[in-house]
This record gives structure tokens, C-alpha cells and sequence, in this order.
């Protein structure tokens, strides 16, 4: 898959000029649908099918709200997950602990976006430390190979400092991503479009599967995704897609099992 900058897009990056996350609203744009995980259950499950039905989409963007509304939240990731058979992925933007990280995979997260600061500190309070704090690495063993990813937000600190982070990042097998979408951004475009250019040569570089998530790649980066198109080559890869996306739900089927027999040998 060929990255192409298309540098007409940053502005638009910059005054986010598109869907942004927010766990109070329902938004579809493009092939996302961006979902709110504090909105009313049953509402939003008959306003999404309705949606739904006038097109399809390619992936299911949920965003959690804050940490008391938890339980709210993972009901609503279960609802969605019965109802619609579609990649979900989801942003928790407050400390998870590991149980609740197992929850969420078996509750039907395919994709967990834990976002991050380049100069957050890690688990010894050690501010500016590029090492990457121990919710990131649990949730690596918890969630399939390349299924963890961090948005770091951009323009608030040195490039460095990002550079350091997506490289720290992509060694612990999480998958970085870039979030301009900020007003108070201080950087200029051009080191902006440095940084999505740096972000690119490391995805290559370290072999990262971007399929699952291109449909976000479309609307949140300056990126212009090359691909071989064709009627055959489409159906193929949406075959192929399928078969992947029920091989991880049977994954997820069977380790639910484990997890209730391991509860129930505990009298829980």
C-alpha cells in the first residue's frame, strides 16, 4: 500500500475540518460511523440500522466517555457487537486497569485506541520518558498482534518528542497514529507534513498491517491511499476481510469461554 501526502488536506487536519471522536455524538462520514458510547442504547442501535441499511459501512468508531460511565459504555460496545457484524474500533482516553482492558476485547473491541502524549510520563513518574507505560503493554497481550493503537497529539511539544514516541510505540507492537485535529496546534505545515512523512517510513519500516484501519486513514491524515483497484480484486479483499474479521470473533468466542470457566471455578 503506497502513502501519498496530499498537502491541500493538512488545513483541513489542522482546523479539524472533519468527524472528531466524541462520546456524546453519532456522526458517519465516509466509511466510518463514528460513535458515541454515552448516547442512549436502543435510540442509537435503531437510528445506526436505519443508517445502516442506506449504506454500509466499513468500520465502527466508538468512543468511550469518562471513567464512572464505564459499565454504560461496555454495554453499549456489547449491543453493537450483537447487532452489526463490522469492525469495531474503540478510544478510551483514561487509565485502564488490565481486567478492564480484558473487558473490553471480549465485549467485542476489535481495535482499542489508548491515546497518549509524546511526554507522558510512564509508570515511575519519570516525566519526558519515552518508555511506554504498562496499560499499553497489557493491552498487547490481551488484544491480537497489531490490534493496539495511541493517537499522540501533535503540535504541543518538539518533533522529536513524537518521533520518539511513534518509534517506542511501534517496538512494543502498537500501532502509532497522528492527531492534528487540535485549534491550539503551534506547529506549521510543513513540520506537520515532516511528521506524517517520518510516521509513514516507520509504518513500512516495521511491516505494520494498515488495512483494518484505512477507512480512518481516509478522513483523519493527509494521506491519499494508492491501490490496485479492480471488480475481481475488490471482492477478494472484502472475502478475504470477512474470513479475518470471523477468525478474530472465534478467537474472541473462545477465550470468552476460558474466562467464564475460569470465573466459575473461582465462585464468581
Amino acid at each position: 500500500m503506497d502513502l501519498i501526502i496530499d498537502e491541500k488536506k493538512i488545513e483541513g487536519l489542522l482546523t479539524a475540518n472533519h468527524a472528531v471522536p466524541d462520546a456524546n455524538g453519532l456522526t458517519r462520514e465516509g466509511r466510518v460511523f463514528f460513535i458515541g458510547a454515552n448516547l442512549p442504547i436502543h435510540s442509537t442501535l435503531e437510528t445506526m440500522y436505519e443508517s445502516y441499511c442506506q449504506e454500509s459501512s466499513d468500520l465502527f468508531h466508538i468512543t468511550f466517555g469518562d471513567a464512572v460511565k464505564f459499565e454504560e459504555n461496555l454495554e453499549m460496545l456489547r449491543q453493537i457487537k450483537r447487532n452489526f457484524s463490522i469492525r469495531l474500533m474503540g478510544r478510551i482516553g483514561y487509565r485502564l486497569s488490565e481486567l478492564q482492558i480484558q473487558r473490553t476485547y471480549l465485549s467485542g473491541l476489535d481495535i482499542l485506541d489508548m491515546p497518549v502524549s509524546p511526554h507522558e510520563d510512564d509508570d515511575s513518574g519519570s516525566i519526558g520518558s519515552c518508555a511506554v507505560p504498562s496499560k499499553y503493554k497489557a493491552a498487547t497481550e490481551i488484544f491480537p498482534h497489531w490490534s493496539v493503537v495511541s493517537s499522540i497529539q501533535i503540535g504541543q511539544c518538539t518533533p522529536r518528542a513524537v518521533h520518539e514516541r511513534i518509534g517506542e510505540l511501534l517496538r512494543n507492537g502498537i500501532i502509532p497514529l497522528l492527531d492534528a485535529a487540535r485549534k491550539n496546534v503551534t506547529w506549521n505545515e510543513q513540520t506537520v507534513i515532516a511528521c506524517y512523512r517520518f510516521i509513514a517510513a516507520e509504518w513500512h519500516r516495521h511491516r505494520v498491517p494498515l488495512k483494518s484501519i484505512v477507512p480512518l486513514l481516509r478522513l483523519t491524515t493527509p494521506f491519499v491511499l494508492a491501490q490496485k483497484t479492480g471488480y475481481l480484486r475488490d471482492v477478494i479483499e472484502k472475502l478475504d476481510d470477512r474470513r479475518i474479521l470471523a477468525a478474530s470473533d472465534l478467537r474472541r468466542h473462545l477465550r470468552t469461554r476460558d474466562a467464564e470457566a475460569s470465573f466459575e471455578s473461582a465462585g464468581l
